[in-house]
Formats: structure tokens, sequence, C-alpha cells
């Protein structure tokens, strides 16, 4: 009887030892698959996705990133190392994106210049562009002759991106469809409300452009200026034969002090351009805020043309 007992215990003790070999197998299998699919995962994010004009190598990940804070493609190849690394690990998203092709009509009366603008669609833009190219310039030299009227076509888009619970990002694209004759200085900004954010970093700006020979260029010089209202830069059109012409200014601002939570928010991106030479003088007579956007004082009112704001909107708990 006790023999039979001890063998038992012995089979027992035997199947234990297996179960417990099969585990540590078991578990051994488990730890490997989970570092392969680690290091796969890893060696995935790191892997080179896109490498841009300026040489600069990207992950998917950082690629999505830039693309979540409201840069587009165009402006993602062309972007430099400075702004890459600012942006590249910021996992944005993107909650509003207006889009406006403006036709801007400049026509001259008793030699005073008035200005209207329009909203249209793509394909209104396309046929007046096709149209136009059919016919005689009106515009010689930078110079309106009294009855005549000279239009101008830009694509001007307005976003707003969230970037965390305390800071937003506002940014303004502005692309020409039509390089315009007249390369002086000209103003670009967002105007924001300022009951509800405040500026929570400077603006920052950038223009690139295309030359026809196919040379490119780009530049960062700006005059910035900051308001409690908004913020705009004013900048010189780089002079010579271009076939693309493209600005975008961005910034970021955060809830005002005493501000606990803000259900909407309104970003009126706003473009001016010089309809004839100025001097950079003319920083001292604008403003800009999210009602009417940039506002031109005497004597520099009617040397600018003016557009529609292209006003981003959230509607939401932030």
């Amino acid at each position: 009887m006790l023999s039979k007992i001890k063998m038992k215990n012995v089979k027992g003790f035997l199947k234990e030892k297996e179960d417990s070999y099969l585990k540590k197998i078991l578990y051994m299998f488990l730890i490997t698959a989970l570092v392969l699919f680690t290091t796969t995962a890893v060696q995935a994010s790191s892997e080179v996705y896109y490498t841009n004009r300026e040489g600069i190598q990207m992950t998917q990940d950082e690629y999505n990133n830039l693309l979540s804070v409201g840069f587009t493609e165009r402006q993602i190849e062309r972007m430099d190392y400075e702004t890459f690394s600012d942006n590249k690990d910021i996992e944005g998203t993107l909650l509003s994106e207006v889009r406006q092709y403006v036709k801007t009509t400049t026509v001259m009366r008793n030699g005073i210049q008035h200005h209207t603008s329009e909203i249209l669609t793509e394909d209104e833009m396309l046929e007046e562009l096709a149209s136009r190219k059919e016919q005689s310039s009106r515009y010689a030299s930078g110079n309106y002759y009294d009855g005549l009227a000279y239009d101008t076509y830009k694509l001007v888009t307005t976003r707003i991106a969230n970037i965390d619970d305390n800071i937003m990002r506002y940014k303004i694209d502005t692309d020409w469809l039509e390089i315009p004759s007249m390369r002086s200085y000209d103003i670009m900004g967002i105007g924001m409300e300022s009951n509800k954010v405040q500026l929570y970093t400077t603006i920052y700006f950038r223009q690139d452009w295309e030359k026809t020979n196919g040379d490119f260029g780009h530049s960062t010089s700006c005059a910035p200026k900051e308001e409690s209202t908004g913020a705009s830069v004013l900048f010189k059109l780089p002079s010579g034969s271009l076939r693309q012409l493209e600005s975008y200014a961005y910034y970021h601002v955060t809830k005002k002090t005493g501000v606990n939570q803000v259900t909407s928010l309104y970003a009126s991106g706003d473009y001016a351009h010089a309809t004839s030479s100025v001097t950079n003088a003319v920083f001292n007579y604008y403003s800009i805020n999210y009602i009417s956007g940039i506002e031109i004082d005497s004597p520099y009112h009617n040397s600018y043309d003016s557009m529609a704001l292209s006003q981003a909107t959230f509607l939401g708990t932030w």
C-alpha cells in the first residue's frame, strides 16, 4: 500500500515538473515574440519614410505629425531643419480648415484706387485664369490708369489645430494663383478673440518661391507685429520672374488668464497686398483683429487691396 502511494506521489511530482517545464517554454516563447514585435515596431517607426528637398530625413510618424499641425505636403517638401525639429514630435489634431479662392479687383477712379474682393469656387477660379491668358494685359509696370481694372487671384487657407490641453495653433497660408506684378511690402496675419485667448508664442513666418528658370528661394525675413487682438507680419515680395509664390505664418495661443473653458474659437486669416510701391513705414499704420482682419490707416489705406476674411471656426470644448 505504501509503495502505491509513493508511486502516485512520484507520478504527481513528475507531472508538476512537466507542467512547469511547458509553462517555462510558453513563457519564453511569449517573451521572444514580444521582443521581436517591439523591435520590429521600433525599426518601422525609425525607418526613413520621406526625404525632403533640404535633405531632411523623416519617419512616417514625424511626417504625419507635421500634417497634423497644419503643414501642407509642399511646405514639408521645402521645410528647413529648424522648423522640422520644432514640429516633428507634436501630435496635433486639425480642428478647422477654411480654403478660399480670392479674386481681388482694383479700379482706379480719379487717381484713387478702389478695391473689391469675392470668393470663387475652384472651378470658377480656373475658368477665369484660363480666360485671362487669352486677353492682353491691362496692367503695366505696377501702375493703374483711370477706368482700368486689375484682378489678382490667390488661395488663402486658415487653420486651427489643437496641440494639447493648453495650446492651439493658428495658421494662415497664401498661395498666389497668378503672380502679382506689383512686388512691395505685403501684410498677412490672423486675428484672435482677445477675450478668450492670448498669445503663447511669437509668430513664425516663411515665404517660398520658384523662379521660371527652376531655381528655388525662400525667406523668413519679416517685421512681426503681435497684439492682444492677433499677430501679423509685414514682408517684402521677391523680385524677378516667378512661376510660384507662397507664404505662411502661424502662432500659438492659450486660454486667457481667468478663462477656464472655451466652447468656440474664431481665427480670422487675412492678407493685404500692396497695389502700389510702399515703404516699410506702413508697419506703424496697421493693426489686426478677428472681426475685420487687417485694418490699414491713412496715408497707406488706398495702397492696399482687401479681401473677405478666411475665418477658421472651432466649436467644441477646450
